[in-house]
């Protein structure tokens, strides 16, 4: 029996010593294929940007770099801004911070400016686990960040519990890459790429609309034919109003890691010299009740807030909507001027506080 127990163990430590060499193998990213398309992207091209745009979906379908880059060379020329959108559908922003911190080593060479677009901070269900996209981005040096965000964010004990434990649950697979073995595969064959997802432009802008058009097949056209009514539309902005009403000068209810997080970013960026702005979307719905107390301890020099309804009447209109709360094509240019706008006034502040 003891001999049984002993090949067992010695088994088990062979599997975790080949799965510890299978996970320094991989790059960052490997278990999202849009972020591993649009590095590989922008690793081929890097010195032709100076400008990333991180964040989740709000970002990827709603900020059209060239665009932006055009509003800047005719009103701030002297800044040269070249963007590359980084924006991927249904990050969370610690896994934003993650990858962020990895361009910010390898190319701050190159990195000028740095907008961080926030939004869910901990969302992690049952119905997210042994998922690649899940767990390849946790580390030994964000875990206990992680946990304890989830902690500080969530509503109810069994949430507050069950929320950390699930994300340590899945750092646990990524260390012994459970189920992995495909991924780590295609990774390194190469295929491990959608190149859709670099937008038409081939710089990370994708709209909703021209998506919809590549994939007929995919279920957008279910969410443009179901989400776009008039009802949906009107109580998502009410919603927004509601919350943003209420929380828009609340500075407690926010989770301290997470502040820590945001703020050591921005010392990060100050170190290596580069602008770096944190935004707020707008349509965020129940994320505001945590978002915007989080925004409100930031300081004020570094964040950019388009999250009061009232305030930007054409992001509720539903001909400039795709849903309930993204934009379509002809509202993403809308907005992309409006933050263009707003973010040159966001630079022009920090450059008078030198």
């Amino acid at each position: 029996m003891k001999k049984l127990f002993r090949n067992i163990g010695l088994l088990l430590l062979v599997y975790i010593l080949i799965s510890q060499v299978a996970v320094n193998s991989l790059p960052f990213l490997w278990g999202n294929t849009r972020l591993n398309t649009k590095h590989e992207a922008y690793r081929s091209s890097h010195e032709d940007y100076n400008a990333i745009l991180m964040g989740a979906s709000t970002t990827y379908r709603h900020i059209d770099p060239e665009l932006l880059d055009e509003y800047m060379r005719e009103h701030a020329p002297e800044l040269d801004l070249r963007s590359f959108n980084f924006g991927i559908p249904a990050n969370r922003t610690p896994q934003s911070v993650y990858a962020l911190n990895y361009l910010l080593d390898e190319y701050k060479d190159e990195i000028e400016y740095l907008v961080l677009d926030l939004s869910e901070l901990t969302k992690m269900g049952v119905d997210n686990l042994h998922k690649k996209e899940m767990i390849y981005w946790y580390s030994k040096d964000n875990i206990a960040s992680v946990v304890k965000t989830s902690y500080e964010s969530e509503k109810g004990l069994l949430n507050q519990l069950g929320v950390p434990a699930l994300h340590v649950f899945s750092y646990a697979e990524k260390l012994l890459m459970v189920g992995m073995g495909a991924a780590m595969l295609e990774q390194h064959a190469g295929l491990n790429v959608e190149k859709l997802s670099l937008g038409p432009q081939g710089n990370g802008y994708y709209s909703l609309d021209q998506e919809m058009i590549d994939d007929p097949d995919g279920d957008l056209s279910l969410r443009y034919d179901i989400l776009r009514t008039h009802d949906t539309i009107a109580y998502r902005t009410e919603l927004c109003q509601h919350l943003y009403d209420k929380y828009h000068a609340s500075e407690k209810g926010y989770s301290q890691t997470m502040a820590k997080e945001l703020n050591k970013l921005i010392e990060k960026c100050k170190k290596n010299d580069i602008k770096i702005v944190i935004m707020l979307s707008q349509r965020l719905g129940d994320r505001y009740e945590y978002l915007i107390p989080l925004y409100n301890s930031l300081p004020d020099e570094y964040k950019l807030s388009f999250a009061d309804p009232s305030a930007y009447p054409f992001l509720n209109e539903r001909d400039n909507l795709f849903d309930l709360a993204h934009l379509n094509k002809p509202g993403s240019k809308k907005f992309t001027i409006l933050f263009a706008e707003q973010y040159l006034e966001k630079l022009r502040q920090q450059d008078s506080l030198k």
